[in-house]
């Protein structure tokens, strides 16, 4: 049995030893390079996967780019900037020039597909983007992408795969290219080009993006929203990884990870080293017990209290507010009823804040309407902290409003 140093991998960016929960959306991708390899083409929608910070957007698409290596297909990952220094375009096109000149795609399948004999560099780009201001358009971008694409299959490799993160910064203009590349080939059938893009990004800001760049995007667009795990994948992401490295769990310890993370994909991967950092062994066996991870628990608390920290200093003043009414109410609202208690007449006063709660993982509306905290252990902290700040009277009559509650 191969043992591991460590089975949980926390922090940004950073990929679980194996990705749970995402079967669905691993399928869909396999079936497009299944396509690939046996005709050519697909006729798959391109993908916007949106969620919001922590629930796997960057480790699927990695795993995306590893089932499209193995296949023969070249993966070229993207981050766009926040700075704008340098667009999207650019970053796509260095990143494929680099990878044409170090890596040669390995053709898995033994099928050929003859749809892509045709010279992709061949489209009349000019005359098929019509409907796009032509000041935003580089035709010399979208010919480049195709002839990559060519060179690619020439080599024996199936297509290219352009999988971008943190879309929500992407700059408009790359948007607008990318999104009538996509048209374009989308037109084609027997000479359709093997190229498959996919957006990620937080939710909201990246599905926007995408579709204001597109005159029909929900044609060619399927949107997928990551959300948590459910509690079955949530076992699974805390036991596998401790199976693999040569341990096993009690189920009272199992059980109180799962409460403990929420289902939360990045609270699995904290939770999930600090309880391994204080395993004990039996019988040269890792153990996690239940006082392993009541300690793990404690022993993570400073790092998951940062999580809620970032929520807290990056919400405005009325933000703030909403999420002390929130925790006073047991961590469930009515967008009415939260409106009503910090101080405003009606839920639109208030929707553009519970909006951007919302975008950045902070809250969540699981219906309708409804708002609840978008992280297990965020109420207690929350009241705790508005009580410092003195949002929470110590009588717990009610809000204290700050003079600048409505705007910033």
């Amino acid at each position: 049995m191969t043992v591991l140093d460590g089975p949980f991998f926390p922090g940004a960016g950073t990929s679980p030893w194996r990705l749970e929960g995402r079967e669905v959306e691993i399928r869909l991708w396999e079936r497009v390079m299944a396509d690939f390899a046996m005709f050519g083409r697909s006729q798959a929608r391109h993908l916007i996967i949106q969620g919001v910070r922590g629930v796997g957007k960057t480790s699927l698409l990695k795993e995306f780019a590893e089932i499209a290596l193995r296949e023969g297909c070249l993966a070229v990952r993207v981050r766009c900037q926040s700075t704008g220094r340098e667009s999207l375009m650019d970053r796509i096109r260095a990143a494929v020039e680099d990878a044409l000149h170090h890596h040669r795609p390995n053709r898995r399948s033994a099928v050929t597909g003859v749809a892509v004999t045709t010279p992709f560099g061949g489209f009349d780009l000019e005359r098929q983007v019509t409907d796009t201001d032509p000041v935003l358009l580089d035709t010399a971008f979208m010919s480049f992408l195709l002839a990559a694409t060519g060179e690619i299959v020439q080599q024996g490799g199936i297509g290219l795969a352009l999988l971008i993160d943190e879309t929500q910064y992407a700059d408009r203009r790359s948007l607008v290219n990318l999104s009538e590349l996509v048209s374009v080939i989308g037109e084609r059938d027997a000479d359709r080009p093997p190229i498959h893009v996919v957006f990620a990004g937080l939710p909201g800001d990246t599905a926007s993006k995408v579709t204001r760049s597109s005159s029909h995007a929900e044609r060619v667009y399927r949107r997928i929203d990551l959300g948590y795990l459910d509690s079955g994948s949530a076992r699974d992401a805390f036991q596998l990884p401790v199976q693999a490295a040569g341990g096993r769990w009690t189920e009272p310890a199992l059980a109180l990870a799962v409460e403990a993370s929420g289902c939360y994909p990045a609270f699995i991967q904290e939770y999930g080293a600090a309880m391994w950092e204080l395993r004990h062994t039996e019988d040269g066996v890792a153990v996690l017990d239940e006082p392993v991870a009541e300690r793990g628990i404690t022993l993570a608390a400073p790092q998951i209290d940062s999580y809620f920290e970032a929520a807290w200093d990056a919400a405005p003043p009325l933000g703030r507010q909403c999420l002390v009414a929130l925790a006073k109410a047991d961590g469930q609202l009515r967008m009415g009823e939260l409106a009503t208690a910090v101080g405003k007449a009606s839920s639109s006063e208030i929707s553009w804040v519970v909006d951007d709660l919302t975008r950045r993982g902070t809250c969540l509306k699981p219906a309708r309407g409804v708002v609840v905290f978008g992280r297990v252990g965020m109420q207690d902290w929350v009241l705790e902290r508005g009580t410092d700040e003195g949002l929470v009277r110590s009588n717990d009559e009610g809000l204290v409003r700050s003079n600048d509650e409505g705007t910033a």
